[in-house]
């Protein structure tokens, strides 16, 4: 096969979204509208080589394609006359033929490539790196067949391409620094991926060759564990009703000690810790000390995970957690918007959430913009109309019902979208047709039901909570002056109920009108966009905005925002707001909302309050082993009802970690069996 068919072979396969990961969009624009105008045509060829001529500038091709292309224009890098000569030489191969690399040859070439080639192509480092890339993520990169051969990473968020030409040859979609370590785990990912594991490179240093600042780090993380073992044990000893300054003091400090191990996951949950029993000791009526014990199992679970991890090797990714300030770029992202609510936390924090979706990628993202509530000036509901953090978007309202393709965004593991000034949105109106056909409509709620239990120490996912409802029944909506909520029930066709609830706050009031005023007038065929979750046998969950049928602009109505089609005032929040009702705090765009009361088997509540009286009261002067023969006996009654789970508890711990250790048991189980 002569150099120009294997080429032209080659380009046969790159599609438009190769070219764009090549170079850009308005490139191949341009480089298309070339072909029309200029004389393109060979002008050199060899055993090795092509050069074609696109007007003036001479392009030329060695066997890896356009990765490795020469133009003799000044462009330092990929230019419309390389894309141009491309697209030329493609459309010259012929139809393919046996001698034509298929899928297979190229499955078989990345195949072939072994742990020496990687090494000398990328260094050791480089290949050292891809290797622990590829160990830290909490899922393997998605890998596909179509035409081409690609890698998707979501961290970082990018897809490598494979249409031939060795490893010179592997398109990246984004620009990154050191190419050649991103293009060895791609070999690596898809390798993995069809059962090939190439060997680790062994560490430049070993036994007492080892770094120093490596054996420090792993000695503080292990006095980080046991420091924080024993302070959640301590805060049961003592008891979580009346705890002391010390304790919250000792929180924050290990929760500082946790951030700079980078214990992310841990340092997170010891904050929050933290927070609850501020509100405790100040007293106020936002404080629940039974909250305060689910948190502290909770973390006492994760701390004995990290400590067994450590015991087998490094920590796994999903344990460590990541930095909430850890951005990932991402050249081009195409966006929904959905709308945004404006919220508030017990720990005096406020702020807007923005929510949006993304057709490509399946997935919400989220844009926040929080502040303390001591700082004035901030007013979450005035910063809908203000202005927008990326260039080509006037303000976050602009965004409902709109698409946005976002330029050089920065994104979070988590979906948050970064503010950075450097991002640019193109923003387009839709219609109500357009608008449904890219949301992932539900109109079954089985299918929000039908979720896997995932245990509480796994990292949550805030934004695989929103989901877009097509109900074919709404109920008026009820107030309960008890929970002060207000409750709004959706039926789908089987019948089945989805509550969506608001609780009253000076901030949502807005947003409890709407519902109000909607009720049972919710129009045929209207969307709803809501947060929902599975909350002890029924879902339940919290609207965002409406998605209005038969609109040629502006088809979202976000009710924490915009007054509808008739403003309507509301006799409740009136009566609310003259009444002086104190606000709840309303909980951040990804925290999980309140739960109600759930149904569980009699013998799992007893435990349950035996663990919360035991800990309420503190533990610490409690005759030696009275506490362990309570729990055996709770224990035993629960294996009697087909709970196996529930061992006797072992007799060499302390009371504290028993109590624990039974009470984490007793929220998974309640967790699996809602």
């Amino acid at each position: 096969m002569s150099a120009r068919t294997e080429l032209a072979a080659l380009l046969a396969r790159y599609d438009d979204e190769a070219w764009v990961a090549l170079a850009n969009r308005g490139l191949l624009r341009r480089a298309r509208k070339d072909l029309e105008t200029l004389e393109v045509g060979l002008a050199e060829e060899s055993d090795t080589a092509v050069a074609v001529a696109v007007g003036d500038r001479v392009v030329r091709f060695g066997t890896a394609g356009p990765a490795e292309a020469v133009c003799s224009c000044p462009s330092p890098v990929i230019c419309q006359h390389v894309i141009a000569a491309g697209l030329w030489l493609a459309s010259s191969a012929a139809e393919p033929s046996p001698e034509t690399p298929s899928t297979d040859d190229l499955h078989e070439e990345l195949m072939n490539l072994d742990a020496a080639t990687l090494t000398t192509y990328a260094g050791l480092p480089g290949y050292r790196w891809a290797h622990q890339l590829l160990d830290d993520l909490d899922a393997p990169p998605a890998v596909t067949r179509d035409g081409y051969l690609a890698v998707t990473f979501e961290r970082p968020a990018l897809t490598v391409r494979y249409l031939g030409g060795g490893l010179e040859g592997l398109v990246l979609d984004q620009q990154v620094s050191q190419i050649e370590r991103v293009r060895v785990a791609a070999v690596l990912a898809w390798q993995r991926a069809h059962g090939l594991v190439l060997p680790t490179p062994a560490s430049r240093r070993s036994g007492a060759a080892e770094s120093e600042s490596a054996l420090s780090r792993a000695e503080s993380r292990a006095r980080c564990r046991a420091t924080v073992a024993a302070l959640l044990r301590d805060t049961v000893a003592v008891g979580v009703s009346h705890l002391s300054p010390a304790i919250h003091d000792r929180l924050v400090t290990a929760a500082t000690w946790a951030q700079g191990v980078e214990y992310h996951r841990l340092a997170l949950l010891l904050r929050r810790l933290a927070d609850q029993v501020d509100l405790l000791l100040a007293r106020s009526a936002l404080a629940d000390d039974l909250a305060l014990l689910d948190e502290v199992a909770v973390a006492h679970a994760l701390v004995s995970a990290l400590e067994a991890a450590a015991a087998r090797g490094p920590e796994p990714r999903g344990l460590v957690g990541r930095a909430r300030t850890s951005y990932d770029p991402v050249r081009s992202l195409d966006l929904v918007g959905l709308g945004g609510r404006p919220w508030r936390t017990g720990s005096g924090y406020q702020g807007l959430t923005c929510v949006f979706w993304s057709p490509a990628r399946r997935r919400v993202f989220t844009w926040t913009d929080a502040r303390p509530e001591t700082l004035g000036g901030f007013d979450p509901r005035a910063r809908w109309q203000q202005p927008a953090p990326w260039t080509g978007l006037a303000t976050p309202a602009v965004s409902a019902g709109c698409r946005l393709t976002l330029t050089h965004a920065q994104v979070s593991a988590d979906g948050r979208l970064s503010g950075v000034e450097s991002t640019a949105a193109a923003v387009t109106a839709l219609d109500s047709e357009e608008i449904a056909d890219l949301l992932p409509v539900v109109a079954a709620w089985q299918e929000l039901a039908d979720v896997r239990v995932t245990s509480l120490s796994e990292p949550a996912d805030p934004a695989s909570a929103w989901t877009v409802l097509r109900p074919a029944q709404t109920l008026p909506t009820h107030w309960d002056p008890a929970r002060q909520v207000l409750s709004w029930p959706l039926l789908d066709g089987d019948g089945e109920v989805v509550v969506l609830e608001v609780p009253w706050s000076r901030l949502l009031a807005h947003a409890i009108g709407r519902l109000e005023a909607l009720g049972e007038r919710l129009p045929d065929g209207a969307l709803v966009v809501a947060r929902v979750q599975r909350s002890r046998r029924r879902l339940v969950g919290e609207p965002l905005s409406v998605v209005l049928p038969g609109r040629a602009l502006n088809p979202v109505d976000s009710l924490h925002f915009d007054d509808g089609p008739r403003p309507v005032r509301s006799s409740l929040v009136a009566r609310l707001l003259k009444s002086g009702t104190p606000d709840r705090a309303t909980d951040a765009a990804d925290e999980s909302p309140v739960e109600g009361p759930r149904s569980v088997p009699v013998p799992l509540a007893e435990l349950r309050a035996l663990v919360e009286q035991e800990v309420q009261r503190g533990c610490s002067g409690s005759v030696p082993g009275t506490v362990h023969g309570r729990l055996a006996q709770a224990h035993a009654a629960l294996r009697d009802v087909g709970l196996a789970v529930f061992a006797d508890p072992d007799p060499e711990l302390g009371a504290a970690e028993s109590l624990l250790r039974s009470h984490y048991l007793v929220q998974q189980v309640e967790r699996a069996l809602a």
